[in-house]
């Protein structure tokens, strides 16, 4: 009964949303986004890459997804691995000591008003996993809300089908507040970029999370106004990259991956390259990406243990568990003094580092405690059941006595 309330009310808010907010004429349609951030220097979206993390199955099913694009009119693909013929390749394999990365795929998009074309790369991370970046070139650079807002518009069908697609109960809230409707209509493009690269993404995470994102911003000067904006983000960390080239991090939203907002002034243009980052840094930049999504999938997967009644473990539940702490304990894999890391650091508070070992180290604790609580649990049960066992024989044993 809940959930067919929960639906009715998500179909309505996107009927209203759009009846008495999004077709309305509103003043911050027409703003530069140099206005919507108020900010004293012209700036402009470049890119934004979206990252995903895949398996040797997930693999699999993306190579044969492209493929199977080369059919599409809508789409022009390059891709630079062979599909199966029959047995999964592996395309990710155990290593001894280190992993690499390369490019994966070009997909160009033919009739989108928006988006050029995605290079795909990747990076393997340990053993199982890789991860995956989307980058998605636009047909030219935003400069303007309206463009945002016309392309929300465009794709809205397509939102109230989406799964991980925020909404709300009340819709009296956002009538006048348009910091309110600009902070979900960005939210709401977020949403529709990840659903285009839906068209090809496999993994799990991909179907029920807004993955992690990064969005570049070319920023034409240098003003006291931008800096003192990167050095106090509100509720974010700022990291400096070097002088003309900054990170700011967006970890607050607990369904979803991180946001990273990059910004480039104009006259150094060098957008960082995040693969080959996670390639040399692997698990513990994955959980400062992904570290929300976890937080999510180990309650979903582990807490109803700890929380109800419920005493016997899921195996594929347990199994999770012991791979996400093994992949954790891949050390030989990454460095996290590695110079790279080191490089980049704190910006907006110059105590924290873009790698934090205390999580890290924290992370797998957490990993470890379950495990130990588990293995107690299944003790007791196999204890339990034995006991049972027993008296159910005694009981047998002495009715078969007198029979």
């Amino acid at each position: 009964m809940f959930k067919l309330y929960y639906k009715y009310k998500k179909i309505k808010w996107f009927k209203d949303y759009k009846e008495k907010v999004l077709n309305l004429q509103h003043c911050y349609y027409n703003k530069s986004l140099m206005e919507i951030f108020d900010l004293d220097s012209n700036m402009d979206l470049y890119s934004v890459s979206i990252y995903d993390v895949v398996n040797n199955n997930d693999v699999n099913k993306l190579v044969k997804k492209i493929y199977q694009l080369k059919r599409n009119k809508n789409y022009s693909v390059e891709i630079s691995y062979k599909k199966k013929f029959i047995k999964d390749i592996n395309y990710i394999r155990p290593e001894f000591d280190h992993t690499g990365h390369g490019i994966f795929a070009k997909i160009k998009f033919l009739n989108d008003s928006l988006i050029s074309y995605i290079d795909m790369t990747w990076s393997q991370i340990n053993n199982e996993e890789a991860i995956i970046e989307y980058e998605i070139h636009l047909k030219k650079c935003i400069d303007s809300f309206s463009i945002i807002h016309d392309y929300i518009l465009e794709n809205y069908k397509k939102l109230r089908k989406i799964k991980y697609s925020i909404f709300y109960f009340n819709i009296e809230n956002f009538l006048n507040d348009d910091s309110q409707n600009i902070q979900t209509e960005f939210k709401y493009f977020r949403t529709i970029l990840q659903q285009k690269i839906s068209k090809v993404s496999t993994s799990n995470y991909s179907k029920k999370y807004l993955l992690p994102i990064k969005f570049t911003y070319l920023i034409k000067n240098k003003t006291k106004k931008i800096m003192k904006y990167i050095e106090k983000p509100f509720l974010e960390e700022s990291f400096i990259v070097d002088k003309d080239h900054y990170l700011i991090l967006n970890t607050i939203e607990e369904f979803e991956g991180i946001e990273i907002n990059e910004v480039i002034f104009k006259k150094k243009f060098n957008p960082i390259n995040m693969v080959v980052m996670m390639s040399e840094l692997k698990m513990p930049l994955y959980y400062r990406f992904f570290y929300n999504i976890e937080k999510q999938e180990l309650e979903y997967k582990i807490g109803k243990y700890l929380n109800s009644k419920k005493i016997f473990v899921n195996i594929w539940n347990y199994k999770w568990l012991l791979n996400k702490k093994r992949r954790l304990d891949e050390k030989r894999f990454y460095n996290i003094n590695n110079k790279r890391s080191k490089s980049i650091n704190g910006f907006s508070n110059k105590k924290i580092s873009l790698i934090d070992e205390l999580l890290i180290k924290n992370i797998g604790d957490v990993y470890s405690e379950n495990i130990e609580y588990i293995n107690n649990l299944n003790t007791i049960n196999y204890n339990t059941i034995a006991f049972a066992i027993s008296v159910l024989a005694l009981i047998i044993a002495i009715v078969a006595i007198f029979i």
